[in-house]
């Protein structure tokens, strides 16, 4: 059998190239068409192989041209060379265009000898010979071509491949080539990329979902905006598997051909293209699905449908049976994705990163990777335009190509303000297909929504009567615009602009004529020159980076169509999410020329982030209003008594530091959420609030001149109800407990919040808030005591009760109290816990932080089998932790930090989960139970101040998960032989360990210590020898020690950065092998007073970055070696105190600053 083949390595073009097929035969057709070739065609024909074998007319009618595009279109050509080969003068040109494909493309040639021995096709001897005599002989013939075939003819046979005299018959000889060929086949397909940008990620994910392993019927949905590339990962991901089916074809723009010529045409050209055959008159659609079915269902094929449009083309090409052969693989691309319905599985491409983007517009820019001079920045500008779409990046790099520096700022800056029309064109089909009520919404997104939160956004398209529940997903599906996994609606910057395009065309030359107006420039001479019209439905007014604006009133008379007004400094992005103190200067830097007496009665949707008024205009009808979003404004009063609010959702006022007093919502009844967080004058909310019956959201926080708050409370839709900062505000409204029907009436609320407030007691009625998840009471500082009824909120998932300092008692807990995951009592007065707490089956997290009175825990607490984290950090008096049980299995993180505990249970190692473990700074801990080194998940050990603690137990091998040991300060006199069973060892602290006098030699064994610490440990006088396999460590610490030397083993720490020997005052000399520590850069022998001499430092060092800091504050050094030099690293060198030092060569350094 023959090796691999040989290609031309010095091509890369192949991987570009769009092949027609996969094989060509070469070969002497007297000599082996009716016999081996005809095997060997057929066998490469089974295999799905595309083979091009020339048919005898070819050669009768001199079509040679035909022939060599064949050679060119080929990945891979066999050459038979038979007793008669050389006799064929076109079976000589073909080779001499084979080995050119081979030179310039890399095209991969197998060669067979067939019936002749390879020696005397190579050597020209016998049947080969007598041909080229006759070639020369031929007066016809040219000297110069007879001598490329010669010269072709020896080339190909010196190329690796099959020689017949090895088989015993020809059957094994051909499913030998076959099978060499199908796996070089698939090994150029699994090749990735092939030069285009970007493209490896692609196939990747198709890869993965096209499952090629299996025999299953797959079918895979590329979809996709204009431009993103779907056909282009179609394209590239047919051409490298198709090769592994029995049939497969790509029809390209599935749309356009059922649009301009028919279904059954397009039916007949897909059998046409998989048969490999002229199929015609097919004569209805029935007929075309019937023949479609017969022949493609035992067949494994490999289709791909490019560019449809809607389930009607699939089904009328595929029929709605869809009937393939096991592992047949289809790929439909769509910019709709309503047309994948019941496919298995959806990709959906990403645009470019920076670099592909790049990449790809450096390919059609500048025909490089590499832009130079001036054309660096600009091209930074082309991408940033581009925002990734590969589409864009194709158009506007092709356009660009050729073009001076001067073109290409005039091109950029023209394409800032009218969008490039090629790539309009291609984006702008989509939108045309909508319908007018479409077109509308998808303007407004892009003129006013867009970064939005979807479910806002669709209340105020719904106030303007765009039926918004189906025409977003109309664009959703059509690749227009996404919702964002934070339920934003994201639209392609490119899209937008086409969005602000269609638009800016309404009127080019006058913007208070068009409809939606979105930019400053426009936007800003329209509400101070008095130029709108009543064509100006929608205006963003973003106040980014301006100082001061001033505004006419007048502007605003005739906008009698407005439905959306939005003033603000964020020019885009989701009104929920920013931070509150980015608006609080906006009032102060608008100015409104005149009074305002009319705002249009068609607004929806009424944004003004800043608003100088004091108050709305008395004639301002908002019957249509939807959103009112007034925050940081001067509004003191919105308006005085009763407007009609039918389409009224949101208000928010949120920091109008003037508000006083709430308007009258009796009419507001559709209204959802309410905000009037930190109005600092506010001191009464009107009661209509009460009656507010699809009220969600109430949130008064940091209203601290709260007093007057409605004495019934009847919203029955209320989830969220948020009081917390209200300090004024002393008692939860009595009628909470007058009410038996409350439970109907509050029921839906989910989240209360009282934090700091003066609350001194909650109604015993509380527990009818029987879906309240949210309880919190933070900083409640009179709260003395809960009610009992508080443990009857079977719904309750998180309680906090963290500082209400007066608070001693919490009351029994009842089975129905199951839901709950988290309890915070930190910084309460409470002494116990009932025993009852173990009915909190689901709880998670329990801390009782800094509880100064907790004195004992009830046993029934270590029956918490769902809890996960428990802290008990700074119970200074709790002295004794219970014994556990195995049902606390989950807990993974247990703080005993600063209490006063003396001894573990030995049944801690029932806590066969636990990470985290800390009893940092317990001072009367004595010892640790032997069980504690059985904490097989254990990876932070922290004993940090555990002053009484003299000894660490034996360390069981199954404690090999721990990587951060933390022993400062303690008692510890040894550490046990058995910590190099530590294994998983990152981290190890000692510092400070005044009785540790030395280290056992099996702590250099610890292969994964990174950092270790023994500062301050002055009565250890020795460090072991350094084994290999300490190697991981970087960072070692051993200052104020009584070490006397280093171990010349300390050259095994090849990786350390840091050594610290500050303060060693019995250090008396460094080991030569100090200076092969390649890693180390920060070395620090200050204060060593003992240390007379500095090693010679090798030339070696010099390409190195070794010190970063050096400090040679030692009294008794004599001589800096002039070796010093070889730290070109060296930045910082200090002999401040040398007293003794007589020789310095630090002059001779080089090095920066």
């Amino acid at each position: 059998m023959a090796s691999s083949s040989t290609s031309s390595d010095s091509s890369s073009s192949s991987g570009r190239r769009r092949w027609t097929y996969d094989v060509f035969l070469n070969f002497r057709g007297e000599d082996t068409r009716r016999s081996f070739v005809s095997h060997l065609y057929r066998a490469l024909d089974q295999k799905a192989i595309h083979t091009f074998i020339d048919a005898e007319e070819l050669r009768k009618g001199n079509h040679l041209s035909d022939l060599l595009t064949a050679i060119r279109n080929s990945r891979v050509s066999i050459v038979v060379f038979s007793p008669n080969y050389a006799s064929s003068t076109w079976c000589l040109k073909e080779l001499v265009q084979i080995l050119e494909c081979m030179d310039s493309d890399g095209q991969t040639v197998v060669p067979v000898f067939y019936d002749v021995d390879p020696s005397h096709v190579r050597k020209r001897k016998r049947s080969f010979a007598e041909a080229f005599a006759r070639h020369e002989l031929d007066s016809a013939a040219e000297m110069a071509e007879v001598q490329s075939w010669k010269s072709a003819l020896t080339r190909a046979c010196n190329l690796s491949g099959w020689d017949s005299q090895n088989y015993k018959d020809d059957a094994r000889l051909v499913e030998e080539i076959v099978q060499d060929i199908f796996d070089k086949l698939i090994h150029m397909s699994s090749s990735k990329g092939d030069g285009l940008v970007g493209m490896d990620s692609h196939l990747d994910e198709m890869n993965w979902r096209l499952c090629l392993g299996t025999e299953d019927v797959r079918f895979v949905g590329i979809w996709g905006m204009g431009g993103i590339g779907k056909t282009t990962i179609a394209r590239a991901v047919y051409e490298k598997i198709a090769c592994q089916f029995e049939a497969y074809c790509f029809l390209e723009n599935v749309k356009e051909g059922f649009s301009r010529h028919g279904a059954v045409h397009m039916q007949e050209e897909l059998l046409s293209r998989i048969l490999k055959e002229k199929v015609r008159s097919l004569g209805t659609l029935d007929k075309g699905s019937k023949m479609i079915r017969e022949r493609l269902a035992k067949k494994k094929v490999f289709l791909v449908l490019d560019d449809v449009d809607n389930i009607d083309q699939i089904e009328g090409l595929l029929g709605k049976q869809r009937s393939f052969g096991c592992g047949s693989r289809i790929i439909i691309t769509t910019r709709d994705v309503q047309s994948l319905s019941g496919v298995d599985t959806i990709y959906s491409p990403k645009s470019l990163s920076n670099k592909e983007a790049r990449d790809l517009f450096m390919q059609y820019a500048l025909r490089t990777r590499q832009p130079t001079g001036d054309y660096n920045h600009l091209t930074y500008h082309a991408i940033k335009y581009a925002k990734g779409l590969p589409l864009a990046l194709k158009v506007l790099g092709a356009f660009l190509d050729n073009k001076s520096v001067r073109e290409w700022e005039d091109v950029l800056e023209k394409i800032r303000k009218i969008p490039h029309m090629g790539i309009q064109d291609v984006l702008r089909t989509s939108f045309d297909g909508l319908d007018d009520s479409e077109k509308d919404i998808f303007l407004d997104i892009a003129c006013f929504f867009k970064g939005m939160k979807k479910d806002y956004a669709t209340n105020i398209l719904d106030g303007c009567g765009f039926y918004p529940n189906s025409g977003l997903r109309v664009l959703i599906d059509r690749s227009l615009i996404t919702i964002s996994s934070y339920g934003t609606i994201e639209m392609h910057d490119l899209l937008e602009e086409m969005g602000w395009e269609i638009v800016r065309q309404e009127s080019i030359k006058e913007p208070g004529r068009r409809r939606r107006l979105w930019s400053y420039e426009d936007v800003h001479p329209v509400l101070t020159q008095n130029t709108s019209t009543k064509a100006i439905e929608s205006i963003v007014l973003d106040l980014s980076n301006k100082s001061e604006v001033y505004l006419n009133a007048e502007a605003f008379v005739g906008m009698t169509r407005l439905r959306l007004l939005r003033i603000s400094h964020f020019g885009d992005g989701d009104l929920i999410r920013r931070r509150s103190g980015d608006l609080k200067y906006l009032s102060h830097m608008q100015h409104l020329s005149g009074d305002l007496k009319y705002l249009s009665h068609e607004l929806r949707c009424l944004i003004w982030h800043g608003c100088p008024l004091k108050s709305l205009p008395s004639n301002f009808h908002p019957n249509n209003l939807v959103d009112l979003d007034m925050q940081y404004s001067n509004i003191q009063q919105l308006w005085e008594g009763t407007k009609h609010l039918k389409w009224l959702k949101y208000i928010n006022l949120n920091h109008s530091q003037y508000l006083e007093r709430t308007p009258n919502l009796t009419e507001a009844k559709n209204l959802e959420a309410l905000f009037l967080e930190d109005c600092k004058s506010l001191f009464e909310v009107h009661p209509s609030i009460s009656s507010l019956q699809n009220l969600l959201v109430l949130s008064l926080r940091g209203c601290k001149e709260l007093r007057k708050f409605p004495s019934n409370i009847r919203m029955k839709s209320l989830k969220s109800l948020i009081l917390s900062g209200c300090s004024s505000f002393e008692k939860f409204p009595s009628n909470l407990e007058k009410f038996p029907e409350i439970s109907e009436v509050m029921g839906e609320l989910q989240a209360l919040c009282l934090d700091e407030t003066a609350i001194e007691e909650l109604p015993s009625s509380i527990s009818n808030l029987t879906r309240l998840h949210y309880l919190s009471l933070k900083g409640c500082l009179k709260l003395k005591s809960l009610p009992c009824s508080i443990c009857q909120l079977k719904s309750l998932i998180d309680f906090n009760l963290a500082g209400c300092s007066n608070l001693e008692k919490f009351p029994e807990i009842s089975e129905v109290m199951g839901e709950l995951q988290a309890l915070c009592l930190d910084e309460t007065a409470i002494e116990e816990l009932p025993s009852s707490i173990s009915n909190l089956t689901r709880l998670h997290y329990l801390s009782l932080k800094g509880c100064l009175k907790l004195k004992s825990l009830p046993c029934s607490i270590c029956q918490l089998k769902s809890l996960i984290d428990f802290n008990l950090a700074g119970c200074s008096n709790l002295e004794k932790f219970p014994e556990i049980s195995e049902v606390m299995g989950e807990l993974q993180s247990l703080h005993l930090d600063e209490t006063a505990i003396e001894e573990l249970p030995s049944s801690i190692s029932n806590l066969t989960r636990l990470h985290y473990l800390s009893l940092k700074g317990c001072l009367k801990l004595k010892s640790l139970p032997c069980s504690i080194c059985q904490l097989k998940s254990l990876i932070d050990f922290n004993l940090a101040g555990c002053s009484n603690l003299e000894k660490f137990p034996e360390i069981s091998e199954v404690m090999g998960e721990l990587q951060a040991l933390c022993l400062d300060e303690t008692a510890i006199e040894e550490l046990p032989s058995s910590i190099s069973n530590l294994t998983g060892l990152r981290y190890l602290s000692l510092e400070c360990c005044l009785k540790l006098k030395h280290l056992p030699c099996s702590i250099c064994q610890l292969k994964s210590l990174q950092y270790f610490n023994l500062a301050g440990c002055s009565n250890l006088e020795k460090f072991p020898e350094i084994s290999e396999v300490m190697g991981e460590l970087q960072s070692l610490r051993l200052d104020e020690t009584a070490i006397e030397e280093l171990p010349s083993s300390i050259s095994n720490l090849t990786r350390l950065r840091y050594l610290r020997l500050e303060g060693c005052l019995k250090l008396k000399s460094l080991p030569c092998s100090i200076n092969q520590l390649r890693s180390l850069k920060d070395f620090d022998p200050v204060g060593c007073s003992n240390l007379e001499n500095f090693p010679k430092i090798p030339e070696v060092m010099g390409e190195l970055n070794w010190y970063l800091l050096l400090l040679l504050l030692l009294p008794a050094i004599e001589e800096v070696p002039s070796s010093i030099a070889h730290l070109t690293g060296l930045r910082h060198l200090s002999l401040e105190c040398c007293l003794n030092l007589k020789v310095c060569h630090a002059g001779s350094i080089n090095s920066s600053p």
